[in-house]
């Protein structure tokens, strides 16, 4: 039995639910292999640059992909350029509402908030009962059972077709529609939206069909059939093109909120590239500048999803980016050195000074400026000994000189008023995450299976301090890292293991 035409079934289905759902065309192919009974393999890329694709966290894009033998999986690139496939949280023959369902959060870089889903294709259970028959009968084709089921597939393939209209008779006009409210028992009422393809024609910008059908696909083959013809509605084919169709009722409320959010962004951040300029002279320090973004993240870009730590969210302090946030950023900035204003960092003590008294100063230090030499050496000490504690190693085999370097890069990034008690912060800081500290070394030290110096900073014991910094003022210590001219890839690559490679998830 060959059952590639099948699969196809399913990754039309899911592509047809890319497109009502409102999603960016992709690159999108599908293959077969003859070795394995017809298995498919069907893959979506969207290209960096694309709308609703997170540029800074898909800086080489992404591909999406889905296969018979396997399951659905997006692709990262790894520090070595090597493809890292990872699971998406939905199942193998996945509901296409359920894949479209996490593309919103996957395209922003969220892996960690992917929704997940339980939800399968309404003809999965078939599909698997021809793949298992066919896996069991091989090309017996004068087995009952292989023939039955054979018959089955092919019967099921020609209802499909018809429901696409590709080699239907046309139905009477409007047969199956409805413009009314009520819908027969066992069907869902469906809203098709289309829009008009040539502005020279003098019809109506965008029409409206209701259809009472089973599945999503089945009500748009039915609105198709009734208006793409001689007299109908659509006039001829590819006069008009579907953008939409959703079923009635919350479900369908939901996902068109999320287009309207995605089209009110995709607007607001174009305006917003349309008018920045390159006129900024206040640039902020960038963990200034992410806490912007973090708050047009919050407040614009995803409105109610995050949530802010001042209120619903006290445990998130996570900056998020995006897109449109950062090109609001640049706009706000661009505005307010329009008006000779510049977004400066205040000193904390400040707020807690009495009335009439002067802020402290430190022989006129500022924020961001070098630390003591007998903090650094103390901090230094907290890192030694917690560092010691974890991988067994010790000061022999440490380079003094350059941990000292490392460890001032970091205290620059703490605030002024915090750092006579940092010291006694790191030490409880590294006590409490003693264990993700110790699985860090145990999966990226020296007895990794990586190789040697792909992640070095994790063999020094000033690696600690970074990794408060990185959970505590991560865009701050990047910006200060760049000034000081150290090298971008061990910071990031320590960024990346600390963050993502740290959990529980696989045991080790």
């Amino acid at each position: 039995m060959d059952l590639f035409p099948i699969w196809k079934r399913y990754v039309r289905a899911v592509e047809q639910e890319f497109a009502r759902a409102g999603f960016p065309e992709a690159s999108y192919s599908v293959t077969r292999d003859d070795e394995h009974q017809g298995s498919c393999v069907a893959a979506w890329r969207w290209a960096v640059g694309t709308q609703l694709v997170n540029a800074h966290e898909w800086p080489e894009g992404i591909t999406l992909t889905w296969s018979s033998a396997g399951r659905w999986s997006y692709s990262v690139l790894d520090d070595h350029g090597l493809e890292n496939p990872l699971v998406l949280p939905v199942p193998a023959l996945a509901a296409p509402s359920a894949v479209s369902g996490a593309l919103p959060a996957l395209m922003d870089g969220r892996h960690g908030q992917l929704p997940a889903s339980e939800e399968r294709w309404e003809h999965a259970g078939l599909l698997e009962s021809w793949a298992e028959s066919a896996a069991l009968h091989g090309d017996d084709k004068y087995n009952a059972d292989y023939q039955a089921a054979e018959e089955e597939a092919e019967t099921f393939l020609r209802w499909q077709e018809q429901l696409d209209g590709e080699e239907a008779v046309a139905p009477e006009p409007g047969a199956g529609l409805s413009q009314e409210s009520g819908e027969p028992a066992g069907l869902t009422r469906y809203r098709v939206l289309a829009m008009r393809t040539d502005e020279a024609h003098p019809g109506a910008a965008t029409l409206t069909n209701y259809a009472n059908a089973r599945s999503v696909e089945e009500a748009l083959a039915m609105v198709r059939r009734a208006n793409e013809r001689p007299g109908g509605l659509y006039s001829k084919q590819g006069l008009y093109r579907v953008v939409e169709v959703t079923g009635e009722g919350p479900a369908g409320e939901v996902l068109r909120q999320e287009a309207a959010r995605r089209t009110f962004v995709d607007v607001v951040m174009n305006a917003a590239r349309a008018e920045t300029g390159r006129n900024i002279t206040g640039m902020p320090h960038p963990e200034m500048f992410g806490t912007l973004c973090d708050f047009f993240t919050r407040a614009i870009v995803f409105p109610g999803q995050f949530g802010f730590p001042s209120g619903s969210a006290p445990d998130d302090d996570q900056l998020h980016t995006s897109d449109p946030s950062r090109a609001l950023s640049l706009l706000l900035l661009e505005h307010l050195t329009h008006h000779g204003l510049n977004l400066v960092e205040a000193d904390d003590r400040a707020y807690a000074r009495p009335e009439g008294q002067r802020p402290a100063e430190r022989d006129g230090e500022t924020e961001g400026a070098e630390a003591y030499p007998e903090l650094i050496e103390q901090v230094l000490a907290v890192c030694e000994q917690h560092y010691a504690a974890v991988t067994g190693t010790n000061t022999d085999q440490w380079d003094k000189e350059l941990s000292l370097e490392l460890v001032g890069i970091a205290l620059q990034t703490v605030r002024l008023a915090e750092r006579d008690a940092y010291p006694q912060d790191l030490e409880e800081y590294l006590r409490v995450n003693r264990d993700r500290l110790e699985r860090l070394w145990r999966r990226y030290g020296p007895d990794s299976p990586y190789p040697r110096d792909v992640y070095h900073l994790v063999e020094l014991p000033e690696s600690f301090v970074l990794c408060e910094r990185i959970d505590n003022a991560r865009q701050w210590l990047e910006g200060v890292w760049e000034e000081e001219g150290q090298e971008e890839k061990p910071l990031e690559r320590l960024k990346k293991v600390w963050l993502y490679g740290t959990g529980e998830e696989d045991g080790r």
